[in-house]
Parts: C-alpha cells; sequence; structure tokens
C-alpha cells in the first residue's frame, strides 16, 4: 500500500522568491495554483505583452528535487502538439527553479462540466478527440502522462483543449522495448487498478485515466473514490460483470457507453488500446464542431458550454465526507501557511488536520506533488470564446449584507458541511484546505469585495483540486447560506 511521506514546508527564503514582481523580461501577477513543492503565476511580457505560466520550484539540496524538475524540463521540451501545452523556456536561479509553458487562458475543462449532470455529448465528443489525439503524441513518443485529470487539462483562448502538468510523466519504451512502470502515483479517482498493485504499463494507464475522464464529461461526477474493493462504488462495478447497470450508468448508452467499458477494463491486458480506440464506432462518430480535430467556431462553442452550464444553486448532494465532527483543521500542506499573513483576528483553526482524514486516497509523494499544474480560470478577457464563456460567475454570487455577516454564515456553513478552512475577518477572506468527496485535496480562498455603492461581490477562487468538486462545494455553501435559520441573501447577477 500507499506511504504517507513527511511533507516539509516550504522553505521560508523561497516564499520571497515566489513572490517576486518579475523575472527576466516577464511581470509576474496572480498566482495560478499551488502545491506542496511549488507555485504558479500568471506572467506577462513587458514587450509583447504575451502571457505565460511560471511554475516556480524552490532549490533544497535536502529535498532531492533537481532530479524530478530536470526530468519535467526534458519530457516536456520534447513534446510539440496542440494539444499540449507548450513548453517556453526555463530558468535556474540559485534558489528557485523557473519552468515557463504556455498560458491556458480559458482554464480548466471541468471548470465548465456541472456537477451530477456533464456536458452534451458533441462537446464530450469533442473533447475526447483533444485528449486523446495529445496522448497518442506523448505514446508515440514513449511517454506516458500518469497523471491525466481534472487540474491537467485545460483550454486556451479559442477552447482547444492543452494537456498540462508533466511532472509525473516518464519513458515507459525507448528503443522499441517497453518496461514495467512501478511507482505509485496519480490521483486516486483516475489512476487504474494496476497501479494499486505497483506494476504496471504507462500506455494502459493512460487509457483508464483517459476513460474516468470521459465518463465525467458525459454524467458529472467520477464513478469511483478509488478503483478498489476499499470503494464501494468500485465494488458494484466489479460485481456487476463490469457492466454496470445502476445510476448513474444507467445513463450511458450505445456506442459511448461501449467505447467506456472497453476503456475501463480491469484487466489492462483486455484494456482497449489507442489504435483501436481510434477505429471505434462512437471515436469516428461526424462531430459537427470540429474539422480535423480543431474547434471549427469558438463562439459556438462557447456558447454550447454556457447553455450547457446551470447558474442556480440548487441544493447538491451533501458536499464533503465526514472526516470528524466539529470545526476541521486545515490541511498544511499549502505552500503558504496562511496563518501568516493573516490579521490581528486570531484564526479559528489551529490544529493540523490527522492523516487518518486524507481517508482512501493515494498518497503520491511529495517530490511528485510538488509538481503539480493548475490555472483557474481568473483570466478570461482575451478572444471571442472567452467573452461568451466567463467560467469566473460560475462559483461567484452577489449580496447587499454586510460583509462580516457573510464572513460568518459562510464560516456557520463550511462548519456544517465540514469544509476545512480558516477565517481571515478584517482581510474578508476564507482560506480553504479541505479534502473532497473523493478524499482529494481541495484548496482556495473565498474573498468579499465591494462591488457598487451598496453591494458585495462574493468569489471563489480555487487553487488546488478538481473544478468539478469545487464547484459542487461553491453550490453546497451557498444552499447552505438560503437556507440558514438567518440566511443571507444572494444574488448570481449583479444587484
Amino acid at each position: 500500500m500507499y506511504k504517507h511521506l513527511s511533507r516539509p514546508t516550504l522553505p521560508e527564503a523561497s516564499q520571497a522568491v515566489a513572490e517576486r514582481e518579475e523575472i527576466d523580461d516577464y511581470e509576474l501577477g496572480e498566482t495560478l495554483g499551488v502545491g506542496a513543492y511549488a507555485v504558479v503565476r500568471l506572467a506577462t511580457h513587458k514587450t509583447t505583452a504575451v502571457k505565460a505560466a511560471v511554475k516556480i520550484i524552490p532549490k533544497d539540496p535536502k529535498e532531492g528535487l533537481e532530479k524530478t524538475v530536470q526530468k519535467e524540463l526534458t519530457i516536456h521540451k520534447g513534446l510539440k502538439h496542440r494539444n499540449i501545452s507548450r513548453f517556453l523556456k526555463s530558468r535556474e536561479e540559485p534558489e528557485c527553479l523557473y519552468l515557463f509553458v504556455e498560458y491556458a487562458a480559458a482554464g480548466e475543462l471541468f471548470d465548465k462540466i456541472e456537477p451530477d449532470r456533464g456536458i452534451q455529448e458533441d462537446l464530450a465528443h469533442l473533447y475526447f478527440i483533444q485528449l486523446l489525439a495529445g496522448v497518442q503524441h506523448m505514446h508515440n513518443l514513449g511517454i506516458s502522462h500518469r497523471d491525466l485529470k481534472p487540474e491537467n487539462i485545460l483550454l486556451d483562448a479559442s477552447g482547444t483543449l492543452k494537456i498540462s502538468d508533466f511532472g509525473l510523466a516518464t519513458v515507459f519504451r525507448y528503443g522499441g522495448r517497453c518496461r514495467p512502470l512501478q511507482t505509485p502515483c496519480g490521483s486516486a479517482p483516475y489512476v487504474a487498478p494496476e497501479v494499486l498493485e505497483e506494476q504496471y504499463s504507462g500506455d494502459s494507464v493512460d487509457v483508464w485515466s483517459c476513460g474516468v475522464i470521459l465518463y465525467v464529461m458525459m454524467v458529472g461526477n467520477t464513478p469511483w473514490e478509488l478503483p478498489s474493493t476499499d470503494s464501494e462504488e468500485f465494488s458494484l462495478y466489479v460485481q456487476s460483470g463490469e457492466n454496470p447497470t445502476h445510476e448513474p450508468w444507467n445513463r450511458l448508452q450505445g456506442p459511448v457507453r461501449k467505447l467506456l467499458l472497453s476503456m475501463l477494463k480491469i484487466n489492462p491486458s483486455k484494456r482497449i488500446t489507442i489504435k483501436a480506440i481510434l477505429k471505434d464506432e462512437w471515436y469516428q462518430r461526424p462531430n459537427p464542431l470540429l474539422t480535423n480535430g480543431q474547434v471549427n467556431d469558438p463562439v459556438q462553442l462557447a456558447s454550447m458550454l454556457m447553455e450547457n452550464v446551470s447558474e442556480s444553486c440548487s441544493p447538491v448532494v451533501a458536499y464533503s465526507q465526514p472526516l470528524h465532527t466539529g470545526r476541521i483543521a486545515p490541511s498544511q500542506s499549502a505552500v503558504f501557511d496562511h496563518r501568516r499573513y493573516a490579521s490581528s483576528q486570531p484564526a479559528r483553526n489551529n490544529e493540523r488536520a490527522s492523516d487518518s482524514s486524507l481517508g482512501a486516497r493515494i498518497a503520491i509523494s511529495w517530490q511528485d506533488e510538488a509538481l503539480e499544474l493548475s490555472q483557474p480560470t481568473t483570466q478570461l478577457t482575451e478572444a471571442t470564446f472567452l467573452e461568451v464563456f466567463s467560467s469566473e460567475r460560475l462559483t461567484r454570487f452577489f449580496s447587499e449584507t454586510d460583509p462580516s455577516q457573510i464572513i460568518e454564515a459562510l464560516d456557520d456553513a463550511m462548519v456544517s458541511n465540514l469544509v476545512a478552512h480558516t477565517v481571515h475577518e478584517s482581510l474578508q477572506k476564507i482560506s480553504i484546505s479541505t479534502t473532497d468527496q473523493r478524499r482529494c485535496f481541495l484548496t482556495g480562498e473565498v474573498k468579499v469585495v465591494p462591488y457598487g455603492p451598496s453591494s458585495h461581490l462574493v468569489m471563489f477562487v480555487k487553487s488546488r483540486g478538481d473544478p468539478l468538486e469545487w464547484k459542487r462545494m461553491f453550490k453546497a455553501l451557498v444552499s447552505a447560506l438560503e437556507e440558514a435559520e438567518n440566511p443571507i441573501h444572494v444574488e448570481m447577477s449583479p444587484i
């Protein structure tokens, strides 16, 4: 089984480096994502105004990160495909390594998927085609991604899919010879069962992950917490003979169901290959949104995504797993300790979450976790696709209630929904560091800012985790606000 490895905090000297204002010809802006050992920030070229995402990785000889980062750099530099985020350049300084990659302006694909609902089949087909194209390119070069999950599936300004984050990628074939892989890594709901056995083929596990991603696009939820009998949902899948008929599997019919089940064969020797997928009936179906694998009308694509997404805050299934009763301490694995920057108001949560709160998730080593790259959709202003579809507004609301009351009500809602958090009252924000219903990490902030003379905008900004689960949490919390004994006035559109 997997060992929970120790995670030392980011060295304090490196925190200052991660907060610097410029590097080379780039001005550094907002933080796009965080991991246990890296921070990703938006970078804007001083002359051309072209944006990039820069991953800042502190150097610490004691932790041995440099070899891992060098491997990521080498692999990413060699991948050149329209559905893979482009490597731009790297820079090494005494304290940090900097990796500059293409900025995916439209953020994460899964921001556009409605929880427990999914997206239209044409949209799922479009993004499956593009996902498979990028994965096929990697496999042709003997590279396995090993961490295909929502955070690593991004969209550019035209809505084109980009695979990102190659921190766990590795060579599985060289000189025509394949080597078995053994390192347990990935995100629990998306890994193949054989990864748990620590003996697997790099190409086959990527096919499994693509199958789970297709499932999520179609139904709006992951099929299980972990592909083992520890998961009740996976046990039902096994008991059904890998042909389940219960909800939501019964919503999947016809060719797409056939393809999905062939990708999610538990025995990897019986699992469909990418070569066979390319000949599959559903894969080859016509799609009015695609021309030669590319988006032919970004505005129409954005419009369809907007039609698909419901902005209602109707009640959803209880958001989080019950970790334990009472207030839950925030995780200590974030890059920055938010309590360090809190105002004179004491943080409400100051005890460490127990190891048991992580539940049945794969414990990725700290070296692997340091290389996560995630880009929340907070810069949607560049092109027509972005003008039509803005994911920002899908996890925000407006209220005329006093900010202190909003913060207090959100605090109560998070406690009742078992969302681990820290309140910064004078800053009018809440830091979230919790686990989602699949027991995977979920972190971000809720900020309350003025909007007009008497209204306030409440923004939920994710920094790490499954965007679908972030949206699910948002809906659960807003529902709790509206149903509280002293409800908070909530409007999804500007007041």
